[in-house]
């Protein structure tokens, strides 16, 4: 187990001062340069100071490390390297250089190539600061097998390119399958609804009630009221689209609508009622 990974298991048992000890007695190495600027970034186990975590993340980067690269294009991207706390003029690094740190974090393996990676994608996505999508997507791909967020962008962002008004494209709807089944599986509560529409409308895929009440079913079993909604809509089409059935069978299919109707809108009051009231200001 390496120095970080110690470092970690610590912070997870929330025992900040053992992990602070912990990187305080180790043997000088880059690692432990790294996770000492993290450490004074955001006081754990010391005092925070900015100036300290700037000095670390710099001998941190000289000896390659990844943490020390993640640092540095933190702190340059968020304004707080001494030039950019002072105001001056540019002596060393500011926010134009956030994006060369991260690309440096994202070419090693660690715990902190996947936030690198996300904050470039992102970065490349705003068109309107001059990014390029393409690269962006890129980027996600990269890690979108493993990455929740990153498989929920591709998702999010194929879908934006055919929604709402259904712009018909064979490559963008193979994307926007691929990565809505990953993110599906792993952010069911999210994804396995928009998953649903896609087989029951033939989005990406053929049209599919089977698969779309499963997916919508699971939606609703992870939380989503907009499955149990969608479920509802589902046997509404078939009695529509099946107007001979008997009187019986009928019945049972309109109680299960009323059934799911009812669990959607106690869900959504749930959901609303979880939610902070933004009329209410912080004082």
């Amino acid at each position: 187990m390496t120095l970080s990974d110690e470092f970690h298991e610590l912070l997870k048992a929330d025992d900040n001062e053992a992990a602070a000890r912990l990187v305080l007695d180790a043997p000088e190495s880059a690692e432990r340069e790294g996770l000492l600027s993290l450490m004074l970034h955001e006081g754990i186990g010391v005092e925070p100071d900015l100036d300290g975590c700037f000095d670390h993340a710099q001998k941190a980067a000289d000896g390659h490390d990844p943490l020390g690269y993640f640092m540095l294009g933190y702190l340059c991207d968020n304004a707080e390297t001494p030039d950019q706390a002072e105001g001056g003029p540019r002596q060393q690094y500011d926010q134009y250089d956030a994006e060369r740190f991260y690309e440096l974090c994202s070419k090693l393996e660690s715990r902190w190539k996947d936030p690198a990676v996300l904050w470039l994608a992102e970065h490349y996505m705003d068109m309107a600061a001059g990014g390029d999508p393409e690269i962006g997507v890129e980027y996600y791909e990269s890690i979108a097998d493993h990455n929740a967020d990153a498989a929920a962008c591709l998702s999010d962002y194929y879908w934006n390119l055919i929604m709402p008004l259904y712009l018909k494209d064979d490559e963008w709807e193979a994307q926007l399958l691929k990565w809505t089944t990953v993110a599906a599986d792993m952010l069911p509560e999210e994804y396995c609804h928009r998953m649903g529409w896609m087989y029951a409308d033939g989005i990406g895929c053929e049209k599919s009630w089977e698969k779309a009440f499963d997916y919508f079913n699971q939606a609703y079993e992870a939380g989503d009221w907009r499955g149990a909604a969608a479920i509802a809509k589902i046997y509404e089409e078939y009695l529509e689209e099946n107007p001979d059935l008997d009187a019986a069978e009928v019945d049972e299919i309109k109680a299960e609508i009323e059934r799911c109707k009812q669990l959607a809108d106690e869900m959504c009051a749930e959901e609303a009622a979880s939610e902070p009231d933004p009329s209410i200001d912080d004082d």
